[in-house]
């Protein structure tokens, strides 16, 4: 049989079922039997037929008289590791985002951490699908890479921030070089001379180096901050922290432990009239402090729209060109640094 343009009616025919039963298929209804869905995907695939999902979410509404907006699940899942077995307050802030925008466009969004169930990969695809999620958002522990045997070919796919090796999915994340570039010039507008920065090794791997390379960069070839060397170390203690300082004296720090308060402090150093400082994760400080709202919930909500946009385009598995949208952070004052108006980096 040859076919001008596929159709519902079209693969029915092919079938020998009815156009309710491919719908019903296409769409991961758990009522289909499994061999019957197979072979309905198989001849969509063969005859190159496209499914609009909000449309047969649109249509599914009108015949059954339904009146709420309602298009469609998701789903976020954590991929936790040994350290970090749990979600992060951080991560559970994009979670939060993104649950608001998906309510916001008609989508439910459930969560689930990977391992916790008692499945395996597989069984997590079997799963959604008979829960009808179309597109997963997949939120990893450290870059661990997508679990063996999910079969990303079943949903739309992105990840929230850094989460595998060898990106395979579109990715939201921060844009951490220009946020930091941008904080960096602003403490220079307000005369900050020494900049010196401080990280863990793994929060500077985790973000493939962007905040060392933005400061590195802006170091070297926009002038005008010193020539501080960085302190990056597997851990940062006071006692490692103090000895940078004393040697070097920064006359602001930038960091993500807003420990290093207490430690100035300790050391009978005023801040922000000696060493200033300026916290990284501004969005997690303990203390208050001047930093970086990085904008989790922007993060969450973004992928939702990502997550929705390649549904409504019928994208489906991991893409051939993945794709990274950034998101900007934005720069907060405190009473760590010389007084200015807060506003957008």
């Amino acid at each position: 049989m040859t076919m001008a343009k596929a159709s519902l009616s079209s693969l029915a025919e092919v079938c020998g079922v009815s156009t309710s039963t491919v719908s019903r298929a296409l769409s991961g209804h758990p009522a289909v039997r499994a061999e019957v869905r197979a072979k309905i995907e198989a001849a969509a695939a063969k005859y190159g037929y496209q499914r609009n999902e909000l449309v047969g979410k649109l249509m599914s509404h009108l015949r059954t008289g339904r009146t709420e907006r309602f298009l469609g699940n998701l789903a976020v899942i954590h991929v936790p590791s040994a350290a970090q077995p749990k979600l992060l307050p951080a991560q559970r802030r994009c979670i939060a985002g993104a649950v608001t925008r998906a309510t916001e466009l008609g989508f439910k969004l459930y969560e689930f951490s990977f391992g916790r169930d008692g499945l395996d990969a597989a069984g997590y695809g079997r799963m959604l699908r008979a829960r009808g999620v179309q597109g997963v958002i997949f939120l990893f522990a450290e870059p661990t890479g997508l679990p063996v045997g999910f079969p990303t070919e079943a949903f739309a796919t992105v990840e929230i921030d850094y989460g595998q090796p060898e990106p395979s999915l579109h990715t939201v994340c921060l844009d951490h070089f220009g946020t930091l570039t941008g904080a960096l010039e602003r403490l220079k507008g307000l005369g900050y001379r020494r900049v010196g920065l401080f990280l863990t090794k793994f929060k500077d791997q985790r973000i493939r180096h962007k905040w060392s390379a933005a400061f590195s960069s802006y170091q070297g070839y926009s002038g005008r901050i010193g020539k501080v060397p960085m302190l990056i170390e597997d851990e940062i203690d006071e006692t490692l922290f103090k000895r940078w300082h004393q040697t070097h004296r920064p006359d602001v720090v930038v960091g993500h432990m807003d420990e290093a308060l207490g430690w100035l402090q300790r050391a009978g150093i005023r801040v922000p009239e000696d060493t200033a400082f300026f916290n990284l994760s501004w969005t997690e400080r303990k203390r208050a402090c001047a930093g970086l709202d990085l904008r989790l919930e922007l993060q969450g909500e973004v992928a939702a729209e990502t997550i929705i946009a390649q549904i409504q385009r019928g994208e489906r598995g991991q893409p051939a060109d993945p794709r990274k949208i950034m998101v900007r952070g934005r720069w907060v004052g405190g009473p760590t640094i010389r007084a200015e108006a807060a506003g957008q980096i």
